[in-house]
């Protein structure tokens, strides 16, 4: 099967191989081809929009581009700019390892809701927090022009952690940071377990099983944290997934079904129709 396309962490320019920003205009210069398609990021990315209008795409979701927002995308999402891009603004890129160099780092990136659900959209305006946003993006674009030291790396490091706290607290004000209520907690191991593999298509009971809880408590929480049954959720991460392979018209049906766990192709196009109202082939079609 022929690999996803995957936009590669680039870090020319700079001696900082895991963290890296640039103005999207510079961006888009230097690979239109590949980013005015689909494509899939493995790391994590922050856009700053500063003025002007135009379109992106998240995991066919699209966003009208707005000043002073704010856009963050999750590693295995994808991403799409679009004709015209008659706006300025700028993207930050880091990875896993380079932000969670502590406890608190990798239980905030664990939980945050800026980026562990990919059935949810983090975009919104930073009104009065956006001077304060441009200038913490330009303090690193600055340090990340300077030759590499571990203590210009840590600096680096906490500006990363000032955005994104600033970003959680405009997201969800009214939610205490790293809010450690074992419902909460319990939802996000559960979705995290889910995505790691979502070929196997446990059942509701693997799930409570692999956390030591019922499934009437399982259930309990995602109600309560996300407003819907564990059930319904794996459903809708399972349809985005499946559109997501199809994005790539390299790789076939069959191969998708398989590839996701369904042994029958017939099964695999009745389940996508049920949920989508089209046929996989349908879909596909569609986004041409």
């Amino acid at each position: 099967m022929k690999e996803l396309l995957t936009e590669p962490f680039l870090h020319n320019g700079n001696d900082f191989k895991e963290i890296n920003t640039k103005d999207i205009s510079d961006l888009l210069s230097l690979r239109p081809e590949q980013l005015f398609q689909p494509h899939r990021v493995s790391f994590y990315v922050i856009h700053l929009f500063y003025e002007g209008f135009g379109k992106h795409s998240v995991d066919f979701n699209s966003i009208d581009i707005k000043e002073k927002h704010i856009l963050f995308v999750s590693p295995g999402q994808t991403a799409q700019f679009h004709h015209p891009a008659d706006y300025k603004g700028r993207v930050l890129i880091f990875t896993e390892n380079f932000f969670c160099r502590n406890n608190a780092q990798t239980q905030f990136l664990g939980q945050t809701c800026l980026f562990n659900d990919p059935l949810k959209l983090p975009y919104f305006c930073v009104d009065d927090r956006f001077e304060e946003i441009v200038n913490l993006f330009g303090f690193i674009q600055k340090e990340l022009e300077r030759p590499f030291s571990e203590i210009k790396s840590s600096i680096i490091n906490n500006y990363l952690f000032n955005i994104l706290l600033i970003a959680e607290e405009l997201y969800h004000p009214m939610d205490t940071i790293l809010d450690t209520h074992p419902y909460k907690i319990l939802v996000s191991k559960c979705k995290s377990i889910a995505n790691k593999d979502l070929s196997c298509q446990y059942p509701i009971q693997y799930f409570a099983d692999q956390l030591n809880v019922s499934i009437r408590t399982l259930e309990k929480a995602f109600v309560e944290v996300e407003k819907i049954t564990p059930k319904k959720w794996l459903t809708e991460r399972m349809i985005l997934e499946m559109k997501r392979n199809l994005v790539y018209n390299e790789i076939s049906i069959s191969e998708i079904a398989y590839t996701l766990g369904f042994k029958e192709v017939t099964n695999f196009t009745k389940f996508f129709k049920a949920k989508t109202g089209q046929t996989p082939s349908q879909f596909r079609e569609n986004l041409q």
